[in-house]
């Protein structure tokens, strides 16, 4: 998998656990928070259900003080007033009042009048149960000699719920005294009574009767389904005992809102989530994956071009990665110029080897010459004093003298080419001279072609108007022969060679042909001296090897491969130039240059002549 990929992977990854997790978290803090809320809501309904049946409570004690404390009350029970109970305690004004029962008490407690509504439109009395009861409950109000004692409680019978409140009767102009006697009211808490509560409180309501010795004390609060739930409060009596459980039914709409918020919420950061790792993957991709992946194609396009490229890594930006960039192609370019470097001292060495095995070759081929060129020249002298001795016994005009005189002079050119080869292997300094390069020319050729030429014709054309050069003319000799050797060898003995000698100045303005030499040679006047031949030429592989020594195309029977390397070595001694190419019409053209010479100029110690046979080396 590639590192994009897995980049990818890693921050989804990561970003999917981290929304996942935020989810969970916000949906199980908003659900937490919710049900907080709605167990509060039902704490706070609760006590608001339990505060509203305690202000019942409370009103109906504050009616229950109005005629108790009245002196109407007073005289009836004292008997005074028959007509005060049926005219205030009727069954009109008793509904009025919310009153169910009613009973009035002397001092001790005893029962003066009671009533009681009915569904029928008539009264009756208090039931002995419930009178038995509410006597029960007015010990204390009789007992308090100020008459300041008011009972409000709360009485379970049969399965119902009443609010009991029992005052002491005294006259209302009389506070602090003992109590005439006591008057209790009791309101039944029945279904009208708990429809009329639930409309106040906006929430259905029922009564429930719990066993006193198992009830709650706290209020409750239950689910009885996703929409709905239960908040119940306690009915205590004046003794802390529990009498009845007002039940509220609850609608859970903070449920229903929590669980919407928490799936909202939920959403929400799921889509945070998603937009935010949809943007560090952007990121992450524009600002660190291309551009490691741009660096890793440079490097495989640098790979492929090897040492030899000059491509470098791309570098944007001005952070880490451009660093590392910027550190690599340093250590790119070190490389690549160590490597040239390497590649230079390589060459160097491979040129240093060269040298050495030119020079072993030499060094081989001194050897080898040296011993012949001693015994070849003393038949040479033994020769050259026979021809002499000949022609000497020879008339002046007798015919075969001028073949002897022809005879003498190729036993003095063969003689010099014998001192040639032992100076070639001695590397001894050429005798300089001044003479004239177009009769030297002249000389050779006419020399050479009594029978080394065989059927090749020599085309002359000189186009100088002084061609004075200060050189050893034996060995200018043996340069010119070699090159005309080589190019009838190279017709197979039947064609034309063209010689031409020309003024050329070095550098040449115009380019041309001797642009390589103006490399080699100081600038100055030279004389070029070309040889071309009508021959196939030469291969393009082998011109930079034609002037090794032992280096031949020809069969090893016709060559050894010195004649050009003698050339080449006898130029470079002459401070000149030997160059070779391949001419446009066919054939091989080598051109020699040398350093023309001015007047007077002549080579150290070395007399005037012009090339001549005189001239020529004996």
């Amino acid at each position: 998998m590639k590192l994009q990929r897995k980049a990818w992977l890693l921050v989804a990854s990561t970003i999917g656990i981290l929304t996942l997790s935020s989810v969970l978290v916000s949906r199980h803090s908003i659900a937490v928070s919710f049900e907080e809320l709605e167990a509060r809501q039902s704490q706070l309904e609760s006590e608001r259900a339990r505060r509203l049946l305690a202000q019942q409570l409370e009103g109906l004690s504050a009616t229950l003080m109005d005629y108790a404390y009245w002196t109407d009350t007073v005289e009836f029970i004292q008997g005074k007033r028959a007509s005060y109970f049926t005219e205030n305690f009727g069954t009109d004004n008793m509904k009025y009042l919310g009153i169910s029962k009613v009973l009035v008490l002397d001092p001790l407690g005893r029962p003066v009048a009671s009533a009681e509504l009915t569904p029928e439109p008539a009264l009756q009395p208090v039931s002995p149960g419930m009178s038995q009861a509410l006597r029960s409950l007015a010990v204390p109000v009789l007992s308090d000699a100020s008459s300041q004692t008011v009972v409000r409680t709360y009485h379970r019978a049969d399965g119902v719920l009443y609010l009991v409140s029992i005052a002491a009767v005294r006259s209302q102009f009389e506070p602090g005294t003992s109590p005439k006697g006591a008057l209790a009211v009791v309101r039944r808490f029945d279904a009208n009574e708990l429809m009329r509560f639930s409309d106040i409180l906006m929430h259905p309501v029922r009564l429930n009767f719990p066993d006193p010795q198992t009830a709650r004390a706290a209020p409750l609060a239950r689910n009885t389904g996703e929409t709905r739930s239960e908040a119940s409060a306690l009915i205590l009596n004046s003794e802390g005992q529990t009498v009845a459980e007002l039940v509220l039914e609850l609608r859970r709409d903070l449920y229903q809102e929590g669980r919407a918020l928490a799936l909202v919420a939920a959403l929400q950061v799921a889509l945070a989530g998603l937009v935010v790792g949809t943007l560090l993957l952007v990121m992450l991709d524009r600002l660190m994956l291309r551009r490691m992946q741009r660096v890793h194609q440079d490097l495989a396009a640098i790979a492929d071009q090897g040492l030899d490229g000059q491509a470098l890594l791309t570098v944007n930006g001005a952070d880490e990665l451009a660093d590392v960039a910027q550190g690599i192609n340093r250590l790119l370019i070190k490389v690549r110029e160590d490597a040239e470097q390497q590649r230079q001292a390589h060459a160097r060495q491979e040129a240093l080897h060269l040298q050495l095995l030119q020079s072993q070759k030499t060094e081989a081929l001194g050897r080898f010459t040296s011993g012949i060129a001693h015994d070849f020249n003393n038949s040479l002298a033994a020769i050259s004093g026979w021809i002499r001795l000949a022609h000497e016994d020879l008339e002046t005009h007798h015919p075969s003298a001028s073949s002897l005189q022809h005879a003498l002079k190729s036993v003095r050119y063969a003689d010099g080419l014998m001192r040639q080869l032992l100076s070639f292997s001695r590397q001894s300094t050429p005798r300089m001279e001044r003479l004239r390069l177009g009769a030297l020319v002249e000389e050779t050729s006419a020399l050479i072609s009594l029978g080394l030429m065989k059927r090749c014709a020599l085309q002359v054309d000189f186009r100088t108007t002084s061609d004075w050069v200060v050189a050893d003319p034996t060995q200018m000799k043996q340069v010119i022969v070699n090159l005309l050797i080589n190019a009838c060898d190279a017709m197979s003995g039947q064609g034309t060679i063209s010689l031409s000698l020309e003024e050329h100045t070095l550098p040449p303005v115009d380019g041309g042909e001797l642009t390589a030499l103006s490399a080699q040679l100081p600038p100055g006047h030279y004389l070029a001296l070309s040889v071309q031949d009508e021959g196939p030429g030469i291969a393009p592989e082998h011109l930079d090897r034609i002037f090794e020594p032992f280096f031949s195309t020809k069969p090893s029977d016709k060559g050894t491969g010195l004649g050009l390397s003698v050339v080449h070595g006898i130029m470079a001694r002459h401070s000149g130039a030997v160059h070779v190419m391949n001419a446009r019409g066919g054939g091989a053209r080598f051109v020699l240059l040398l350093p023309a010479a001015g007047a007077g100029e002549l080579a150290p110690g070395e007399p005037l002549s012009a090339a001549s046979p005189a001239a020529s080396p004996a």
